[in-house]
């Protein structure tokens, strides 16, 4: 997941209008989208952050071993004659 300014805003508008749907959807729980919602909203940006960083060292974890294999793959091949 690659995580810029346009990633979360985006989220942040899908988060809004999930936050609206839910407002107008359930009149009981008004007071707890209203209540909630600016929190949710705040929370974006660490939440965010967090699986741009998890995603960030599963993608180095996948470039580590992948040197190795090109380095493999580079090694020229002995041909037997016969």
């Amino acid at each position: 997941m690659k995580c810029n300014m346009k990633t979360m805003i985006a989220s942040g508008a899908v988060l809004f209008v999930v936050l609206a749907a839910a407002y107008a959807a359930f009149p009981q729980f008004r007071t707890l989208v209203l209540s909630g919602g600016p929190f949710l909203l705040f929370l974006l940006c660490p939440l965010s952050m967090f699986f741009m960083m998890k995603s960030m060292s599963h993608s180095k974890d996948d470039q580590g071993s992948r040197p190795s294999e090109t380095a493999q793959d580079q090694q020229p091949q002995s041909r037997i004659a016969k």
